[in-house]
């Protein structure tokens, strides 16, 4: 983790009916935090920890979306959570790249 004045955890959902847009995502989001600073939720979400606000964020990505899909992006002020149960249920899920690692967000934590 690059340690970044002023970063806040984000959760950037996005949604289209018609194609998947996990990578327009990640690629979007690498222009605002390194790889290590996005964490994957599943195919319509990500975590990022970045100092860019979260209208910033919205404003690039949706430049990439077609008609009829959306994008919300939630900056989070303070958030808390508890238990390894994250971290088996996404890796059982997904494979253990893509497991949300609880240390992930300890490190980025209030």
């Amino acid at each position: 983790m690059t340690v970044q004045e002023g970063a806040t955890l984000k959760c950037v959902i996005a949604w289209s009916p018609r194609r998947p847009l996990h990578d327009l995502l990640a690629d979007g989001l690498a222009a605002f935090a390194d790889a290590g600073d996005i964490q994957r939720l599943g195919d319509e979400a990500c975590l990022v920890y970045s100092p860019a606000p979260a209208d910033e964020i919205r404003d690039r990505l949706r430049r990439e979306l077609e008609d009829g899909e959306a994008l919300l992006v939630v900056e989070f002020e303070k958030w808390s959570g508890h238990g390894r149960g994250l971290d088996a249920r996404q890796g059982r899920r997904r494979g253990a790249e893509a497991g949300l690692a609880t240390a992930w967000l300890l490190a980025r934590g209030h």
